[in-house]
């Protein structure tokens, strides 16, 4: 256990072209050397490590991405909320476990992080050796670092497990006994928010190493655990008179989120987002240049270029560095949200820089994932989100590039080939007025490969069974399209797949690895085709998040106006600005292309005219009644305006920062994490009838329209490891038993 107390990897900060805090391995370190100059500071950059945590490891995902409405695991046992899953005993105990780092020979996770940012503020405040004694401005930087990354590793730890051990001060050998009370988590919060406090006052604007904390990252964070707080402040009902929760109390789950009543919460959050917005916006003269102007500029990326990680509207970043520079697990993000796309018939014959790769199981949209964008023709986030469209492609080992694809004459191209049905079809329906350059208005041949060189390969559409496209319509596209909702011969098909022309049954529970992914962390610097490890900063605070904080906390108080324009400024963003392109499966066939103005819909397909207006928010979007607020498919408890604008402002997080890890801790934290999944996410609620019915499930899978999973409101929390309640004892080192243990563990999970 003493080798558990001491960190092994260390961040130093080096100098390089990316100018991040770059991770170097120190094979042996003593505790004196933490006492000297060099030592303090390089145990400060070592629990910089807190911030990768989400996205170094397949853990961040399954842990801050299953239990949302937005998405799901390919992993059957976890997206169901499988009872050998989700169990102290099980994989959610294990990534717990994980979290929190409680490992005899492991030594990464939170507390270990903790211990090392104790050390640092002990050393710093106590010890002062060298510059830490000479120089006091410096000294409470440095110690404002650690107090946030102390903070940060706290909230991840509270977000998941509600009530954790707080230890304040560090310790350097095995305990006499694994006593590790619980603090509550309001107690946490005003712990954490005394010490961000601290940091703010202290920090500078600015920082000469991207990635080091600075004075706006902390007013962000302030900003969203004020706004936490105020969220739950009515959950104190379920709170016994000494803290703890009544572990057989149906509402124990939102008793463990109440952290406290703060009559100024609100204010506090509306004070610090402001004081980040004034500073980052360019529109109110603020020196970091504000929101990109365009949504995808944050995440687009090409081989040597990694221009996307300094834009101006990230507050604060997980810094990487190439492939495995990155420690002992790498960067896993870039793997864990791609969907399977390579196949011959899709003249995708191999992995390609371009459209990265996954890794084993990974995470894809739920059907509301896609769905929440109400208006996926006018809002750009759907098509800059998702990868709707491959286009034909292959792999060179000789050059190391992406080719075209192969000529649709090429003898080695085993594209899916026209029937004579199919090729009538397109000749008649569709090729007049086909533009496409790559495919200089050739008609469609039976027997002939229908996929050339820069022709569309894979294509998805994500409709609804109203808007069910025609079997024949879809089949007889000039590329092999995956709609969601097909019809044939009066039959409405669900997820039907395969290259054989929409045979398969794939639907709910069959294998569910063919549809749309996130296009936001695909990495084409990693250091070969096959290689899941990636080099990409990651975002972990973005000033679009600022902006929704702050619409939140003006709609709690009343100030619908004012909340309605920090939406906007969102919703301007993400409109489509005049001679942009759409997709071209958005332009021609997604449902509300009948739209566009005739121009829009033939190739390259440029916008007239910029959609904001479109897309523009006004407060019918939760008046309960209106077109567009029956659109964001509000559950049911969300039966009041004010209930109906705080899922709104989630639906807008779920449009803006889907799989970025963030849109989990939003509804947990506001208490209505248990409706929304009930409500969206079928394969882990276990409603029935909430879904539209299909004619196509495969005995009892598929879509039939009722929820395949058993979620509930335990597993709004992750169970504490069983494998660390086995080693608790009491102050006197006696092995914890019976009702100790059962009030310990989270409730639900005895």
């Amino acid at each position: 256990m003493k080798k558990y107390i001491l960190p092994i990897l260390f961040l130093l900060p080096l100098s390089s072209c990316k100018e991040f805090l770059e991770e170097k391995m120190v094979s042996t370190i003593t505790q004196d050397y933490f006492e000297t100059e060099k030592g303090a500071e390089e145990l400060v950059v070592a629990s910089y490590n807190t911030l990768r945590w989400k996205y170094g490891f397949m853990e961040g995902p399954y842990l801050f991405e299953t239990g949302t409405d937005l998405t799901e695991p390919t992993d059957n046992n976890w997206a169901t909320i499988s009872p050998a899953v989700w169990a102290p005993t099980g994989e959610a105990g294990s990534y717990a476990n994980n979290l929190m780092g409680y490992y005899a020979t492991q030594l990464l996770g939170g507390y270990p992080v903790i211990n090392d940012c104790n050390k640092a503020i002990e050393i710093i405040s106590i010890k002062k050796p060298g510059k830490f004694a000479a120089d006091q401005t410096y000294a409470d930087s440095r110690l404002s670092e650690v107090y946030f990354l102390r903070a940060y590793t706290y909230y991840m730890l509270v977000t998941q497990l509600g009530d954790v051990p707080m230890p304040l001060k560090s310790n350097n050998s095995m305990p006499a006994a694994f006593n590790f009370p619980k603090s509550t988590s309001e107690q946490i919060y005003r712990q954490l928010i005394a010490d961000l406090r601290f940091a703010h006052d202290h920090l500078p604007v600015s920082q000469t190493e991207r990635g080091r904390i600075t004075k706006g990252a902390t007013a962000h964070l302030l900003a969203k655990l004020y706004l936490q707080r105020a969220q739950a402040q009515d959950f104190g009902q379920y709170r016994n008179a000494n803290g703890s929760v009544n572990p057989g109390d149906p509402n124990a789950h939102l008793g463990l989120l109440y952290k406290g009543k703060v009559s100024t919460d609100l204010d506090s959050s509306r004070i610090f987002a402001t004081e980040v917005i004034e500073a980052y916006s360019a529109s109110n003269g603020g020196q970091f240049g504000g929101l990109a102007s365009d949504f995808w500029d944050l995440f687009k990326t090409a081989r040597g270029d990694w221009s996307n990680e300094s834009n101006s509207e990230i507050i604060l970043q997980a810094s990487y560095g190439n492939n495995l520079d990155n420690g002992r697990y790498g960067m896993r993000t870039t793997a864990a949200f791609t969907c399977d796309y390579t196949n011959a018939a899709w003249n995708l014959p191999s992995k390609t820089w371009a459209y990265g790769l996954r890794k084993g199981t990974g995470f894809l949209p739920t059907d509301w994932g896609y769905d929440v964008f109400t208006d996926k023709i006018n809002d750009s986030r759907y098509e800059k989100s998702f990868q709707i469209e491959y286009v034909s492609a292959s792999f060179d080992n000789n050059t190391l590039q992406d080719g075209p694809g192969l000529a649709y004459t090429d003898p080695n191209n085993k594209s899916l080939a026209w029937t004579a049905e199919e090729a009538a079809y397109f000749n008649t329906k569709i090729l007049p007025g086909y533009k496409r350059s790559s495919w200089a208005a050739r008609p469609a041949v039976a027997g002939q490969r229908k996929i050339g060189q820069g022709d569309l390969g894979l294509v998805f559409l994500e409709n609804t069974k109203e808007t069910a496209i025609d079997y024949l319509e879809a089949v007889s596209q000039p590329y092999v399209l995956y709609p969601r909702w097909v019809k044939r011969d009066g039959q409405y098909l669900y997820r039907k797949t395969g290259v054989d022309r929409l045979s398969s049954n794939t639907g709910l529970l069959l294998g569910r690895t063919l549809r749309p992914s996130s296009r936001k962390f695909v990495d084409p610097n990693r250091s070969t085709v096959d290689n899941h490890f990636g080099t990409r900063d990651v975002a972990i605070f973005r000033l679009a998040e600022t902006y929704l904080i702050r619409a939140e906390v003006y709609g709690r108080q009343g100030n619908i106006g004012a909340a309605i324009n920090d939406i906007n400024v969102l919703r301007a963003r993400a409109a489509y600005k005049t001679s942009e392109k759409r997709a071209e499966v958005l332009a021609r066939i997604y449902p509300g292309s009948e739209a566009l103005v005739k121009a829009e819909k033939v190739f390259p397909y440029e916008v007239a005219t910029d959609t904001y207006s479109k897309i523009k928010v006004d407060a019918s979007y939760w008046d309960g009644g209106s077109a567009k607020s029956k659109l964001e498919s509000y559950p049911t408890e969300a039966n009041t305006a004010l209930k109906r604008f705080v899922h709104f402002i989630y639906n807008e997080y779920s449009r803006e920062f889907n799989s970025e890890q963030i849109l989990y801790e939003g509804i947990h934290h506001a208490g209505i994490q248990l409706e929304r999944v009930l409500h969206h996410n079928q394969l882990a609620s276990p409603k029935a009838g909430n879904w539209p019915v299909a004619d196509n499930p495969v005995n009892g899978n598929g879509q039939n329209g009722n929820g395949k999973g058993v979620f509930s409101a335990k597993d709004t929390f992750k169970p504490f490891p069983q494998a660390y309640i086995n080693m608790l004892t009491d102050e006197k080192g006696t092995a914890l038993t019976g009702e100790a243990l059962r009030t310990y563990q989270n409730p639900g999970y005895n």
